[in-house]
């Protein structure tokens, strides 16, 4: 029974991350991933005290946007 419980709380949360970030996809998918990576790796070190770490990743992956609009 647990496994059933399990199954559909992964599947509801695929789905939810499918809607949720499908407009970043659809607008820049490089973006999207960098986001998807580095928003877990990030919220996980600055919960554990690597600040430091958390801003280095932070600034990774806002790196590509911030280099796009400097082009334009």
């Amino acid at each position: 029974m647990e496994y059933i419980i399990i199954a559909v709380l992964i599947i509801l949360f695929g789905i939810f991350l499918y809607w949720a970030y499908l407009p970043d996809y659809k607008q820049n998918p490089k973006e999207f991933w960098r986001t998807i990576i580095g928003m877990p790796i990030g919220m996980l070190l600055g919960g554990i005290g690597f600040r430091d770490l958390n801003e280095i990743i932070r600034k990774w992956a806002i790196r590509e946007k911030k280099e796009s609009e400097t082009e334009k």
